[in-house]
């Protein structure tokens, strides 16, 4: 059974956290996006949220930049 909250994505809006971060539901408010506190919120201080589908790290050989 999917999350009622985030509808299996495991994100929620961080403004609305009620909606979905993705998907057909999502939320449009253009507001970040974070772990749904019923499904992908870490039990541990270690641990690490789930990452959304098809996420992807770039890395940039000039490091950082501010």
């Amino acid at each position: 059974m999917k999350c009622s909250r985030c509808i299996g994505s495991g994100w929620v809006c961080e403004n609305h956290d009620n909606r979905p971060w993705e998907g057909l539901y999502a939320c449009d408010c253009g507001g970040a996006g974070m772990p749904c506190p019923d499904c992908n919120w870490p039990k541990d201080a270690g641990d690490a949220p789930r990452l959304p589908e098809g996420f992807k790290t770039d890395f940039d050989k000039d490091g950082w930049r501010h």
